[in-house]
Formats: C-alpha cells, sequence, structure tokens
C-alpha cells in the first residue's frame, strides 16, 4: 500500500496511528484522510475532542510564559479588587501560587535573553503591594 492508498472499506481507523502521523507531522492532513479512509471533518472533530496537539503547535517561549503569568497575576488581582461575595482568603491563596509560579518561571530564566532576572527585592516589593491591597480590601468591610 502506497501512502496516499485508502484503508480498506469496512475497517476502524486506526486513531493511534493516525494520531500519531498528524501531531508528527508525518503527512499533510488531506494524506492523512485518504490513507486512512477518513474525512477531514472525523480527524478535526477527533483531534478537538482528544485534544491533539496542532500540527502547526510549536511549545511557548519562557518568556511568553511569564507575559501569559503576569495577565493571570493581573487578572486575579482584578478579581479581588472587585470582589465582595467570595472570601478573600480563596482568593489571596489562589494569587500567592499564581505569583510562586511566577517565581519559578523567573527562576529558571524566564526573563528576556541577555537580561537580569527580576531581582528579589522586586518580587518582595510586588509581594508588599499585594499586601497592601488586601489590607485595604479589608478595611472596607470592617465595622466602624
Amino acid at each position: 500500500m502506497d501512502d496516499t492508498t485508502p484503508a480498506t472499506a469496512g475497517r476502524q481507523p486506526d486513531w493511534a496511528t493516525i494520531r500519531d502521523e498528524y501531531e508528527n507531522r508525518l503527512f499533510h492532513p488531506a494524506t492523512i484522510c485518504k490513507r486512512h479512509g477518513v474525512s477531514e471533518n472525523q480527524l478535526r472533530y477527533r483531534r478537538q475532542k482528544e485534544g491533539w496537539f496542532n500540527s502547526r503547535a510549536r511549545a511557548p517561549t519562557t518568556a511568553e510564559l511569564v507575559t501569559r503569568m503576569m495577565k493571570v497575576l493581573e487578572r486575579q488581582v482584578w478579581q479581588l479588587e472587585k470582589s465582595m461575595d467570595e472570601p478573600v482568603d480563596k482568593q489571596v491563596n489562589a494569587l500567592a501560587v499564581s505569583v510562586k509560579s511566577l517565581d519559578k518561571l523567573i527562576e529558571f530564566g524566564a526573563a528576556k535573553p541577555n537580561v537580569a532576572p527580576a531581582s528579589l527585592t522586586d518580587m518582595a516589593e510586588m509581594r508588599a503591594k499585594l499586601v497592601e491591597r488586601e489590607r485595604q480590601f479589608n478595611a472596607r468591610f470592617e465595622p466602624r
């Protein structure tokens, strides 16, 4: 059987092989469909359902990860500031976990090339600001 001969009719497609060919970019998706006798819609459905890597996917760079973590932190701080119905401790704990993750990324050299990672002083300042925001938030609900 050559690369473009479809699988015999009546047989179930070998999805493990199809996934391997797709994720490792061994063939174009159209060629994979012809080889295994599946439609492009079936391939797309299976890929989305099982969370296959996109054939064009690439691993994110460390700088991209840091940028994404900063966005997560900013969103969490914003939600903490506007939240009034949820316990603050739960949100602060989630924020602390995110800050630890960011610390690890920076520790692994996630900053731009040839630039020193953020110092511990920078991280201490960030934590101090978060503690101050938490204090201000709690002060809004204290009885006078």
